[in-house]
């Protein structure tokens, strides 16, 4: 099957950074490298026949392209420019993969600011290839309580998944569940291709797949470049 990333880039990051003039965190640097730039060679060493789309807001298109000269980056990739909501940016890239493909065809959607990811695309490729989709996943180390009104209970965090990205589905399931109107109850791909009657299979995340959204996340980010990039740069 062909396998496509789509890697979602067109967002604003705000609570990164309060400077509304500021490029939005994907931008920011991590390790001397944007982070979109170090996501994209990450999507590239886990494999060199993925098709990779970066959904971009067309405002930075042009700052993409200076930075990908800036770091003589070579990687093939198209652009497809975002959407109001991260619902209509996912919406654009698949009328996008639809125009050229009508099946056998598998795109795993993910988050272009979590950069430490290399070793999951593959895993969950082949689940959503076996089962039909499969979203990366990680338990619940903390203890959990549900705020409902002015009362609280706790929840048992075994039963409990933090959900990640990358997100695996069939261009199919993709292209019906995209074509609903958006509402705000949808907060990812899973939650979306749900309700087409869709069981969600859950793929084994990555604790260090943390997504960039905070200060405080860069400073972890840091660290963990110099530990499982910079080390293992001669992988792949």
């Amino acid at each position: 099957m062909k396998k496509y990333v789509v890697i979602l880039a067109s967002g604003q990051g705000r609570r990164m950074n309060a400077d509304t003039t500021a490029p939005p965190k994907q931008f920011l640097l991590l390790n001397g490298k944007p982070i979109l730039l170090v996501t994209l060679q990450e999507v590239y060493k886990a494999s060199q026949d993925y098709h990779i789309i970066i959904v971009l807001n067309k405002d930075y298109q042009q700052l993409w392209q200076d930075i990908l000269k800036q770091y003589h980056c070579t990687i093939v990739h198209e652009i497809v420019f975002g959407g109001r909501e991260r619902f209509h940016s996912v919406q654009n890239a698949v009328k996008h993969i639809s125009k050229t493909n009508t099946s056998d065809v598998l795109v795993a959607l993910h988050d272009g600011v979590r950069p430490f990811c290399r070793d999951l695309f593959e895993p969950c490729f082949l689940m959503a290839e076996e089962k039909g989709n499969a979203v990366c996943c990680i338990k619940s180390v903390d203890s959990l309580r549900e705020q409902d009104e002015d009362k609280n209970h706790s929840l048992n965090r075994e039963k409990v998944y933090l959900v990640q990205t990358p997100q695996c589905f069939t261009l199919q399931s993709l292209a019906k569940a995209y074509n609903q109107e958006y509402k705000d109850c949808f907060t990812d791909d899973a939650s979306l291709v749900e309700t087409l009657g869709e069981k969600i299979n859950i793929c084994q995340g990555d604790r260090k797949n943390i997504k960039l959204t905070t200060p405080l996340d860069m400073d972890i980010a840091e660290v963990f470049y110099s530990k499982y990039i910079a080390n293992n740069a001669g992988r792949n």
